[in-house]
């Protein structure tokens, strides 16, 4: 992943069957207000769609006609964003990386404000922007209290938490580079087809944030994120429910490091699981008899139990997958570490 670095935003636009989207993401970044010595391109990753998606890609931005910004499709057969998200990253000419989903329609100012942020602070590896939800109308009210479960608003946990949402978010190309080029390989898969396994992008901020560079969000980056109506479903959040305790496991191999937790993970792990399991049998026998009783189950109910399940099963399924993981990344960072600048993979304080 050795690729010449320019100064300027790549902006990588991972799809899978996202022609029916892809058009209103084209024409916002062609809306872009780019000041003419600001370099910048843009990078369609088809992932193995079965759709019109590269066709799409092409005929829509020709339409606008614009010649000073770099344009290009790839394929990349691999189902799986993550593998979208690395094939553009080593065709990516510029020093920032910009990820804009393919239904996110950023601001006219979005990518030159976010290079200004982005030189301002050369310690800045990972910066998120502020959505604001956009439902394919008509709206669905059922899901008035729950839009939690979409990316929107302000980011007001970056400063614990250390992690960014992908969509809309920036990267310090460099830091990525030389986290792949010393071995880092992630957990988390992307999303893959119709499967909503997630925290791909927490991970990223994860790995720069423990390489020692800082991970922030400014309001300043205003952008909608477009929620189609088959997105607006009960069954669709349950299933997301589901899938972000699922994800959420898989991610201690990171938490365990940033807690400093020195216990032995495997008997942590294990005892973690039994208390779970003999929780979520309780639960559903709750559950049981209060549909016996006649009181239906509410949503919320529902939502976490299927959340609970997932990070139950992520716990059967995934525990010597996560801690083999914790070992090689505690060894990585460490390489990382003696390969750049940081003497130490101590996070930015």
């Amino acid at each position: 992943m050795n690729k010449q670095e320019n100064s300027g935003i790549s902006v990588l636009v991972c799809c899978y069957n996202s022609a029916g989207r892809l058009p209103e993401t084209l024409r916002h970044l062609a809306l872009q207000a780019v000041p003419h010595d600001l370099n910048w391109e843009i990078i369609v990753i088809n992932n193995a769609s079965t759709d019109d998606t590269l066709k799409v890609a092409n005929t829509e931005w020709q339409q606008y006609n614009i010649s000073n910004t770099g344009f290009k499709v790839l394929n990349e057969e691999k189902p799986g964003k993550n593998f979208a998200f690395k094939t553009g990253m080593a065709n990516a000419e510029y020093n920032y990386i910009l990820t804009c989903d393919d239904d996110n329609w950023l601001s006219s100012d979005y990518i030159a404000t976010a290079y200004s942020i982005m030189q301002a602070d050369n310690k800045i590896g990972a910066l998120g922007g502020y959505a604001i939800f956009e439902p394919e109308q008509p709206f669905n009210t059922e899901l008035n209290n729950l839009t939690g479960y979409f990316v929107h608003g302000p980011q007001t946990w970056v400063e614990s938490q250390h992690w960014v949402y992908g969509a809309g978010s920036i990267y310090k190309k460099a830091v990525i580079v030389n986290l792949f080029d010393n071995g880092w390989q992630q957990i988390t898969s992307g999303r893959t087809g119709t499967s909503l396994i997630c925290g791909e992008d927490v991970e990223i901020c994860l790995a720069i944030y423990l390489s020692g560079y800082k991970v922030i969000a400014n309001d300043d980056l205003k952008f909608k994120h477009f929620a189609p109506l088959k997105r607006q479903t009960i069954s669709y959040i349950t299933n997301l429910s589901y899938w972000l305790g699922y994800s959420e496991f898989l991610l201690n191999s990171y938490f365990t490091i940033l807690s400093n937790d020195q216990r032995n993970l495997q008997i942590v792990f294990t005892k973690w699981m039994l208390r779970l399991g003999l929780s979520l049998s309780k639960q559903r026998i709750r559950l049981f008899y209060q549909k016996l009783s006649g009181k239906p189950v509410d949503l919320n109910q529902q939502l976490a139990l299927q959340s609970r399940l997932g990070i139950f099963n992520s716990l059967r399924q995934n525990m010597f997958k996560v801690l083999a993981h914790h070992k090689k990344l505690k060894a990585m960072l460490v390489q990382t570490a003696a390969s750049n600048s940081n003497k130490t993979y101590q996070p930015v304080s």
